[in-house]
């Protein structure tokens, strides 16, 4: 049996909010007040309200709880596990955010058995996706642009991994369904739609099989125009002119290709110092040297996102682990130029 989050009594402090319209705040979390017994959920609304220009006293007021509730959250003389259902609902209409999501923030419940098992809504599901993307200094605690349909910023790519990941939850199909509904057919779609009797009733077009798919590749060293074959298995091929080796992985029609090795020293010295730049941490960014250090938060975040496990749904295990090698050079990059600022 799964214990409650929170306790069901009501406050004996709830009183009425003020009546005030909220100001919007940026959606972040407070990176000092991160190590609180509150978590993130107190490093959340310590951000609002400092932006809000609120003291955690005016705070209670505008929440309309006790501020006594508030300061033992804060200061951790109130474990979180005792979070009552009224300052949970208070956070959740404060913050703007669904009161699924106040869990996840205060950890008492995981973001992973939340989209596995909870009867989430799409604001739950957009919230508890970054819960376990980004790192905290990466958050953005907004609501969804259009609450009717939080998903619409989603690509079709990320909704059909959502449903891999986790299609087995009822109410995250259901969100994924109402989604999908809201869209029109793609052209491609139509079409078949259009040509499917037809299709199955010639058997003409299934007698021939289609040429499998090839790609083209230009040397990231010698720019030479590179044919890469279909290949039922991840394997390898080499650039003849100087000798560079890729790694290749067919998805369907799609091409993975990643340089694995670089040609000798003594066959290419100026590739081989190409390579050694490669370990900048601006290049690893891909950044200019200097650039603004907002530039930097954007890129590093914008890669995360790109090479971060999670995402790639069903990969062979060596697109993976090239995969987590470029997330670990992103991690390192960053932290080489955080030091350095």
């Amino acid at each position: 049996m799964p214990t409650a989050r929170t306790q069901d009594r009501p406050s004996f402090f709830r009183s009425a909010p003020a009546d005030e319209a909220p100001v919007p705040w940026s959606g972040r979390v407070s990176v000092y007040d991160l190590g609180r017994p509150g978590g993130l959920l107190i490093a959340a609304l310590l951000q609002c309200a400092e932006e809000r220009g609120l003291s955690l006293s005016d705070l209670a007021t505008h929440m309309g709880v006790s501020y006594w509730s508030l300061s033992q959250l804060r200061i951790g003389f109130r474990p979180i596990e005792t979070l009552d259902e009224d300052l949970a609902q208070a956070c959740a209409d404060y913050l703007d955010l669904p009161r699924l999501t106040v869990d996840m923030l205060a950890g008492l419940l995981d973001p992973a058995q939340a989209l596995a098992e909870e009867d989430l809504s799409g604001e739950d599901i957009l919230h508890a996706r970054q819960l376990l993307a980004r790192t905290p200094d990466a958050l953005l605690l907004l609501p969804a642009a259009n609450r009717m349909r939080p998903l619409q910023g989603l690509a079709v790519d990320e909704l059909a991994a959502l449903h891999r990941a986790h299609g087995s939850n009822p109410a995250v199909v259901a969100v994924l369904r109402a989604e999908l509904n809201h869209r029109p057919m793609s052209k491609t779609e139509l079409l078949r739609a259009a040509l499917g009797p037809v299709a199955a009733a010639d058997p003409a077009p299934s007698a021939q099989a289609a040429p499998p798919p090839s790609g083209i590749l230009r040397c990231g060293c010698c720019q030479k125009r590179l044919r890469v074959p279909h290949l039922a298995e991840p394997g390898e091929i080499r650039c003849p002119g100087c000798q560079t080796e890729y790694a290749v992985h067919w998805q369907d029609s799609v091409c993975l290709v990643e340089r694995i090795a670089a040609p000798e020293a003594d066959d290419a010295p100026e590739e081989q110092a190409t390579d050694a730049d490669d370990t900048s941490p601006w290049v690893v960014l891909g950044l200019a040297e200097g650039s603004p250090w907002e530039a930097v938060e954007r890129a590093r975040r914008s890669l995360l996102q790109q090479y971060h496990p999670d995402r790639l749904g069903h990969v062979s295990p060596l697109v993976r682990q090239l995969a987590e090698a470029a997330f670990k050079r992103v991690g390192e990059a960053y932290d080489t130029l955080k030091a350095q600022q």
